[in-house]
């Protein structure tokens, strides 16, 4: 409990978790934050490709979440489909994560339909782009897609914005 109080929080998807292995940054990352990941993210991570292979990855030191709260998913699900947004297993259970719990947790994901979700959630707050979570550490990494990249992310936001202008009903 020590380690946590000092440590951020860092809830990651499973394209961040097989992106940071391909980079060679996963260890990085997991010193420097505590490095949580739902069952369906740890379930998705199962490998990634470099050179042409496939080569499993083994997670170590990492908290998986294993209480997402039904009706807290439920919520993330209808809330997509009211955006008209499609979300994948891994990252819906991660945004029903972020909004059930107390903690202060940071959701990283680089799936663009995921954080216009959030942001579309008013959630945007609780979310990181992969550049700047390295960032945050010291760490600048030039070889990072543009799935990766603050603009990308930003773009995305404003989109869930925007969707959230257009579908909510506002009272």
């Amino acid at each position: 409990m020590v380690k946590r109080a000092m440590r951020k929080l860092l809830l990651l998807d499973a394209d961040v978790v097989i992106d940071l292995h391909t980079f060679g940054l996963f260890e990085k990352i997991s010193k420097a934050y505590d490095v949580c990941l739902t069952r369906s993210v740890f379930e998705e991570a199962r490998y990634y490709k470099k050179d042409g292979a496939k080569i499993d990855i083994a997670l170590k030191d990492v908290t998986i979440i294993d209480n997402v709260d039904l009706e807290s998913l439920k919520k993330v699900q209808r809330e997509a489909r009211e955006a008209r947004l499609g979300i994948d297993p891994g990252e819906s259970t991660s945004i029903a994560y972020l909004i059930q719990t107390d903690e202060e947790i940071t959701f990283c994901s680089c799936d663009q339909a995921a954080i216009k979700l959030i942001s579309y959630m008013e959630l945007e707050q609780k979310s990181i782009s992969l550049e700047n979570a390295l960032r945050d550490i010291g760490c600048h990494e030039k070889k990072l897609y543009p799935r990766h990249l603050e603009k990308a992310f930003k773009v995305a936001v404003k989109e869930g914005k925007t969707l959230r202008i257009q579908f909510k009903r506002l009272v």
